[in-house]
């Protein structure tokens, strides 16, 4: 048995709460049905402890954004708001891991917004929610945005959020596991 992949998704307050249980449901379901654990997960926020989603759900966390753990990949989650946050910590986190690890870092909603605020989709081909469509393109004219519930970019893949977050997730455990599994996931 091979050693599950870690998955951790970073939560930017206000996260969307859908595209949350969209990313986790996925990986546990692939895990129930293979009857492996063929991925693991864990949280990070900005403070290490907390995270709020948007509907007011507080998500317990293991990691703050200025010690992300090692990982296969990272998702940036972000929801309402995230425009006006400062995500200097996690973007200085973010960049260390992709400089010095195999890390690949994706973007779940809104957490787009963040990465291109990092530069790490300069151009890119990128997803993001539809609420931010105009703004995103006016405040990141080197990103080609696309209107697509998800892109798969090889170094930095993106999904528009909300259900779209389980298609991208269905896409990567077809990438990890074969396409058998991911529609066994799906269905």
């Amino acid at each position: 048995m091979t050693r599950p992949r870690h998955i951790v998704l970073a939560l930017v307050e206000d996260f969307t709460h859908i595209a949350f249980a969209c990313a986790v449901d996925p990986l546990r379901i692939a895990n129930l049905i293979s009857a492996q654990s063929l991925y693991r997960w864990s949280y990070a926020s900005l403070d290490g402890k907390n995270a709020r989603s948007s509907d007011g759900t507080q998500i317990t966390v293991r990691h703050g954004f200025d010690a992300l753990p090692d990982s296969d990949r990272i998702f940036v989650l972000s929801g309402i708001g995230m425009q006006t946050q400062d995500h200097s910590l996690l973007l200085t986190s973010l960049r260390r891991k992709d400089r010095l690890t195999r890390t690949r870092i994706s973007a779940l909603c809104s957490g787009s917004w963040v990465l291109a605020t990092g530069g790490f989709l300069n151009g890119r081909d990128a997803a993001i929610h539809w609420d931010y469509h105009d703004r995103f393109m006016e405040a990141f004219p080197e990103v080609n945005l696309m209107r697509n519930v998800f892109v798969a970019d090889g170094k930095y893949p993106t999904a528009s959020g909300g259900t779209a977050t389980a298609d991208l997730m269905l896409h990567l455990i077809a990438e990890d596991h074969g396409q058998d599994l991911s529609v066994a996931v799906a269905d």
